[in-house]
C-alpha cells in the first residue's frame, strides 16, 4: 500500500494541463506512462492478494479482474486528455486508483470487511470504477 501511494503521488505529478511541445512533452508523457504502469500494476497486485487472503466473493474476483485494467487504461487516457485541456478529466487519475485501493484494503483486512459487511461496498466501488471509466473513455472519443 505505501508504494502504491508513492506511485500515486508520483503519477499525479506528471498530469499536465498544458499539451506543450518538442522533447520536454515527449519526456513528461513517457514518464506518465511508466508511473501510470507501476501504479496499476500495483494496485493489481493488491486486489489480487486481498482476493487470496480475504475473503472475496467468485463474482468480484471475475469484475476486478476485468475492471482493474480497464481502470488503468482509462486512467492513463484521462491524463493525455488533461494535457489536451480537458480539465474535468483528472478526476480519473484522482478517483480511479483510489478507488481501486481503498476496495483491496476493505477486501483484504478483516476488521474493514466487517464494517462494510454486504455487498453494497463492493458493488459501490466497483460501479463508480465501471462508471467512471465508461464516462472518461466516451469522452476521449
Amino acid at each position: 500500500m505505501v508504494l502504491a501511494s508513492v506511485l500515486y503521488v508520483a503519477m499525479l505529478t506528471t498530469v499536465s494541463f498544458s499539451a506543450g511541445g518538442g522533447d520536454a512533452a515527449m519526456g513528461e508523457a513517457i514518464a506518465s506512462f511508466f508511473l501510470t504502469v507501476a501504479l496499476w500494476i500495483v494496485l493489481a497486485l493488491l486486489v489480487f492478494a486481498a482476493a487470496i487472503m480475504g475473503e472475496i466473493a467468485r463474482w468480484i474476483v471475475v469484475v476486478s479482474a476485468l475492471l482493474v485494467p480497464l481502470a488503468g487504461v482509462t486512467t492513463f487516457v484521462a491524463i493525455d486528455m488533461c494535457s489536451r485541456h480537458i480539465k474535468w478529466a483528472v478526476i480519473g487519475p484522482v478517483l480511479l486508483p483510489l478507488l481501486v485501493a481503498s476496495y483491496a484494503a476493505v477486501a483484504r483486512f478483516a476488521k474493514l470487511r466487517a464494517a462494510f459487511s454486504g455487498n453494497g461496498f463492493n458493488i459501490a466501488v466497483w460501479g463508480a470504477v465501471a462508471g467512471l471509466s465508461l464516462v472518461l473513455l466516451l469522452a476521449a472519443m
